[in-house]
């Protein structure tokens, strides 16, 4: 547990962030579960459940002892985050906030995220889907199908995009939509001179 804590403090640098009390609890919740004696497993699982009652409140995050969850899981921003407890997130994860991850309704079963995969700002990844590594789910997103893994899956519902490294541009490269020809149009003309 403190391994990880040490870990969750060396990305977030400050305890004034709510995202690191959100995954402090989590850690607590989890060593909590691991525990071998019976009375201190109950003891310290009370604390944990009257601590997850408030946590929503004053962190923004909504997030059970009970997923799993790899190393370097990273909440950029807390806020509107909803995550199912039999969710499953590999290594060096990150979401942002108002974000959901969870069933599909009526239907059985949760994402299992793989690892290197980000997910944006207000995106939805609901049902028994398979999210492939190096994935990225754009923001305000609504994902109910498998990524495959390195894809960008955008919109509502999601199109997806097999290759999101192809669509990047190299850096200092624009490209006709990001620059304006210099015409007269679009020149920059000089204040008019005041009069004497």
């Amino acid at each position: 547990m403190f391994e990880r804590i040490r870990e969750d403090y060396a990305f977030y640098h400050t305890w004034r962030h709510r995202a690191l009390w959100a995954l402090l609890l989590f850690r607590f919740g989890q060593w909590s579960l691991s525990l071998r004696s019976a009375p201190l497993r109950w003891a310290t699982g009370k604390v944990y459940g009257l601590a997850r009652i408030f946590s929503p409140i004053f962190t923004g995050v909504a997030i059970d002892r009970g997923m799993r969850v790899g190393r370097q899981f990273r909440i950029v921003h807390a806020g509107g985050i909803v995550l199912h407890p039999e969710v499953v997130f590999g290594d060096r994860c990150g979401i942002m906030h108002n974000v959901t991850v969870g069933t599909n309704m009526d239907l059985p079963g949760c994402p299992r995220i793989g690892y290197d995969v980000f997910i944006g700002t207000g995106a939805t990844v609901i049902g028994d889907i398979i999210v492939g590594d190096g994935a990225l789910i754009a923001a305000n997103s609504l994902v109910f199908f498998d990524v495959p893994a390195d894809a960008l899956a955008m919109g509502v519902p999601a199109i997806i995009y097999p290759n999101k490294s192809r669509l990047r541009r190299p850096k200092g490269e624009a490209t006709a939509a990001h620059t304006r020809p210099n015409t007269p149009e679009t020149e920059v003309q000089p204040p008019p001179a005041k009069a004497a």
